[in-house]
């Protein structure tokens, strides 16, 4: 452990000072620090392939956030924009949680309707194939939501631990945003599971 922590140090002082521009910089260090800290993290839960699989994750997150940022002339625009961008998605993901606790409920009236058919011999094939497929476009729509608002998640909370914000309101915005979408990607997530779990898959 001693010996990670020592290349760890090594290398995050060498990409503070590997670049000449201060562009460059900025882009190598989101990068290096990123892969860094997924390297670790990668490390301590699943060893050698954990750390490499977790390097890679941090250092995509770290290139798009600066990539992001570069595209604005001043960091608090940069902020206000991603501010936009979370609370949208907050908003989307709100939208999307409460319509499907309506679909979940009328794909429950069906599948019991189904059941019914199927206790007479009248169940169509036809229809039990409809349902399935109603219910896998649910599920697949879920799922990108849900992969949208983790990656949201992550980018929000790298901003927050890597980068210097000088607005306590903008900090203090992100840090509400933040909360927002983790609650929003758990009732995803369980929703996923609610769905997953349909007697229909069965049938």
């Amino acid at each position: 452990m001693r010996k990670l922590m020592l290349v760890i140090l090594i290398a995050v002082m060498a990409l503070s000072g590997a670049c000449a521009t201060k562009g460059q910089e900025t882009v190598a260090t989101g990068a290096g620090v990123g892969a860094v800290v997924g390297g670790v993290l990668g490390y301590l839960v699943g060893g050698r392939t954990g750390a490499a699989i977790g390097a890679g994750a941090g250092a995509l997150v770290g290139n798009e956030v600066d990539n992001e940022q570069k595209k604005y002339a001043s960091q608090e625009q940069w902020l206000d924009a991603q501010i936009a961008q979370t609370n949208n998605l907050n908003q989307r993901a709100l939208a999307h949680n409460k319509s499907m606790e309506k679909k979940l409920a009328e794909m429950r009236f069906e599948e019991k309707r189904m059941r019914a058919l199927a206790r007479q011999n009248k169940l169509q094939a036809s229809q039990l194939a409809k349902e399935k497929a109603k219910l896998n476009t649910e599920q697949e729509s879920t799922k990108a939501l849900l992969a949208q608002v983790t990656k949201e998640v992550e980018k929000t909370q790298y901003i927050l631990e890597k980068k210097k914000i000088k607005s306590d309101q903008q900090k203090q915005q992100l840090v509400a945003s933040l909360k927002t979408m983790q609650q929003r990607q758990q009732e995803l997530k369980s929703q996923l599971e609610v769905l997953a779990s349909l007697p229909i898959n069965t049938m």
